[in-house]
């Protein structure tokens, strides 16, 4: 069988940013799920960009640096962030117009990053691996970051067969192409980065779609629950963690 070519898929993911995703009544329905975990993730984001300060900064992407960046006060020396979608990328950039960060923004493919080698100190995304061709994505990653560099990526995970029903029933909240990271992605991570993990969300998705239900305020007893039975399970059954919704991988280029 004939492998599809690159650019097939690259214009797809293209129009569907384009046309923007049905994703609205998808996101209400698991607002409650995250809330806790996103206020962990904010703080780990906080702590790992501040290796950023002052250095030469890539975005994959052109909408996280409003809240990772600046939201975080970082300063980095130069801020480059890309999209294949021009609708994405005017979506950035009318967040310049109100912001002390000047990111400079570029219509590119991940696939094929325009960079010099060895040209940044840190790459960050958020939800864009799963996006991409992610053996092509991580070397082009691994090309531009210095040795040493630092990468910082939030990613679904596809491994829990609950989550991949669901994604089957939500056609209109994705892309055709893109694919949660399993086993073989997370090795191909560990072969270029020596990497931490924090995982988010297994008893938060349906306590926390209940709390969605019963609660009009996701910081309730129930959520609250869920993310210290999420934390305890991941400390003391390790093996549950590839079942959870998503991950945050911080990593250093070997």
């Amino acid at each position: 069988m004939t492998e599809e070519p690159l650019s097939a898929r690259v214009q797809r993911e293209q129009e569907a940013f384009n046309e923007g995703l049905q994703r609205d009544g998808y996101m209400r329905v698991f607002e409650h799920t995250s809330y806790l975990f996103l206020q962990r993730r904010d703080q780990i984001v906080r702590n790992e960009l501040e290796y950023a300060q002052g250095k030469n900064v890539l975005e994959l992407g052109s909408i996280s640096w409003k809240s990772w960046i600046e939201g975080n006060d970082i300063k980095p020396s130069n801020l480059h962030c890309i999209n294949i979608s021009q609708e994405e990328i005017n979506h950035g950039e009318k967040n310049v117009r109100f912001s002390n960060v000047k990111p400079h923004f570029h219509l590119m493919d991940a696939h094929n990053l325009e960079f010099e080698d060895e040209s940044f100190d840190f790459v960050y995304g958020c939800a864009i691996l799963h996006h991409l061709d992610y053996n092509r994505a991580l070397d082009e990653i691994c090309r531009v970051l210095k040795p040493g560099g630092r990468i910082l990526f939030a990613e679904p995970l596809g491994i829990n067969p609950v989550g991949k029903l669901v994604r089957l029933m939500t056609p209109f909240a994705r892309t055709d192409d893109e694919k949660p990271l399993m086993f073989k992605e997370l090795t191909e991570l560990e072969k270029r980065f020596n990497t931490r993990h924090y995982y988010e969300e297994l008893l938060s998705v349906p306590l926390g779609v209940a709390s969605g239900i019963v609660f009009d305020n996701p910081n309730n007893w129930l959520t609250r629950l869920a993310f210290n039975l999420d934390l305890s399970l991941n400390r003391i059954f390790p093996p549950l963690r590839y079942l959870f919704r998503h991950v945050l991988v911080v990593g250093t280029r070997k």
